[in-house]
């Protein structure tokens, strides 16, 4: 008995645009992405609006991601000021205070300590992915 491979319609199937894994990796990565917005944490909406999905093949590889070009979004995941990864306070460079700050805070402060992390991508990937996640 000999099998004998179609190689251009195996790599089409598994990698190719129409093939079924990236159809299947770009439905997973769009539940990510619904379930992300979904669970993010909002003021205006406008970081739920600046997330976004896309799907790569990098060779043999097909990979999904769930982002945003916006910097506040790694600030939610990673926090800022004492809770961040520096774990630094927040003081101003070129001036004395920070501010004018919005009411009902002072108006001016010397330091900030930072907001904790409201990580929402991971929770996002747990829920919108039907695989195992984990850390690292």
């Amino acid at each position: 008995m000999t099998v004998e491979w179609n190689e251009p319609e195996l790599r089409e199937l598994l990698t190719g645009r129409t093939g079924a894994v990236v159809t299947h990796i770009s439905e997973v990565t769009e539940q990510v992405l619904v379930a992300a917005q979904a669970i993010c944490p909002r003021r205006s909406g406008a970081t739920a609006a600046s997330l976004h999905a896309e799907v790569e093949v990098v060779g043999d590889l097909v990979i999904g991601r769930v982002g945003s070009d916006s910097p506040v979004v790694g600030w939610l995941e990673e926090g800022t000021g004492l809770y961040g990864p520096r774990h630094q306070w927040i003081t101003p460079i070129r001036a004395r205070v920070l501010g004018p700050l919005p009411s009902p805070y002072p108006r001016f402060i010397a330091r900030s300590r930072g907001m904790r992390a409201q990580p929402f991508l991971k929770r996002a990937l747990e829920i919108g992915s039907p695989y195992p996640v984990r850390d690292g």
